[in-house]
């Protein structure tokens, strides 16, 4: 499985890009990056573990990408946390 993210433009300096891209690489459900036209495509293990979803959250929350893209790795084991209306990121992914 994979999603599309934007790419975080600006960086404000190389030491920024690079601790975007070693967060982004030390998630453990990520598999591997690539930049595409639409920003960078990420394939994910399926399903993602909860810790690794967390953290893509956190990411995109700390370089306020769209999260959006977030909203297919919903499933039954983790809507209970990641559904849940009352989370910062809810209306950010769930777009309600």
């Amino acid at each position: 499985m994979y999603i599309v993210i934007q790419e975080p433009v600006p960086f404000y300096s190389e030491g920024d890009e690079d601790f975007f891209f070693h967060w982004l690489q030390s998630i453990t459900s990520v598999e591997s990056v690539s930049r595409c036209l639409q920003g960078l495509e990420i394939t994910l293990d399926d399903p993602v573990d909860d810790a690794s979803l967390r953290e893509l959250i956190g990411l995109m929350a700390r370089y306020s990408l769209d999260m959006k893209c977030l909203k297919p790795l919903r499933t039954a084991q983790n809507e209970h946390w990641f559904a849940d209306p009352i989370k910062y990121w809810h209306k950010s992914v769930f777009g309600i």
